[in-house]
């Protein structure tokens, strides 16, 4: 009687407008899984750092990255990759080293160097991945310890290395928090100084996250692209809610992410990126829990709506 009355309730939640997706898919079973399930785009990567290391022999290490991506191929699950995070050795950060715990959130010390890295990146995976986001979160400084200018040079050479590569690369301003991260400073002005900047003419999709209050965002997002004449699409690379001990059941968890996909699909998202795939084992803290599987592959009851919602769209 649940399964019947779960498949009701997500049946009546009209996808065809927009996409969803999963983020945080690591080895060939989330893969396989997610397939199964009917999504047909993952939000996920290997950052710069881990990549171009520098280190025990290794200019870059591919290993990781070659796997997603073969992957992706292999369960016909289309990415989304960012592009982000700064090595140790580009780091603009004084006297950075590999053992420092934040050198990879600075801006790079040598912008040719990130632009070699995206074209380099972009001409192996070619054909294979056309859809690359730009950092993650940079209103905040937790991830982005730079300016706002420095934001629009990396967003100018990033924008100029892909293209070069192929003219179909769909370029993604990093996803913004749109809100105070818990740790570190917030800049809520930061999308009004980028297009100022004159950034908007290096990026062909704005993006967001939403963990609460989409329709604030949403309101904040178009009425400050349409006063810079801006009316690109807009994506939300990460949404969620989770289900640590003092946050959501697992019921609501699933009515939570249900309800955000309605209002997506009214307010026009072309793409929206559950956040994520499961669980990580090990404490109770928020952002742990925010998973749609538990850490050892049980569904909750998200998932089961979710799969119901996907098979919905994909048989329309």
């Amino acid at each position: 009687m649940l399964a019947i009355l779960v498949a009701l309730l997500v049946l009546s939640a009209p996808l065809a407008e927009t996409e969803i997706g999963i983020c945080h898919l690591e080895n060939e079973k989330d893969f396989r899984i997610a397939h199964q399930m009917g999504f047909k785009w993952h939000r996920g990567g290997v950052a710069w750092a881990s990549i171009q290391i520098k280190m025990w022999g290794y200019d870059c290490y591919w290993k990781d990255a070659d796997e997603m991506v073969n992957n992706s191929i292999k369960y016909g699950v289309k990415m989304i990759w960012p592009l982000a995070f700064t090595p140790w050795w580009c780091s603009s950060k004084p006297n950075a080293s590999y053992d420092d715990n934040d050198y990879y959130t600075y801006p790079p010390k040598d912008m040719n160097a990130w632009y070699d890295f995206v074209k380099t990146i972009a001409t192996r995976y070619k054909g294979k991945i056309t859809a690359w986001e730009i950092w993650n979160e940079e209103d905040t400084n937790y991830f982005w310890k730079g300016s706002v200018e420095q934001f629009v040079e990396l967003m100018k050479y990033a924008y100029i290395a892909l293209k070069e590569v192929d003219e179909n690369n769909t370029v993604i301003m990093g996803g913004l928090a749109l809100a105070n991260p818990g740790e570190g400073e917030y800049n809520p002005h930061f999308l009004e100084e980028f297009l100022a900047m004159g950034g908007g003419k290096y990026v062909d999709v704005y993006a967001f996250h939403v963990y609460n209050n989409f329709s604030e965002k949403y309101d904040y997002m178009k009425k400050t692209l349409e006063k810079f004449n801006e009316n690109k699409p807009l994506w939300i690379t990460e949404f969620g809610a989770s289900t640590c001990g003092n946050c959501h059941t697992q019921l609501q968890q699933a009515l939570t992410l249900i309800s955000y996909i309605e209002q997506f699909k009214k307010a026009g998202i072309e793409k929206a990126m559950i956040y994520e795939f499961k669980d990580t084992p090990g404490n109770d803290e928020w952002e742990s829990h925010l998973g749609i599987f538990t850490s050892n592959y049980f569904p909750k009851i998200a998932a089961i709506f979710i799969f119901f919602c996907l098979l919905s769209r994909n048989s329309a």
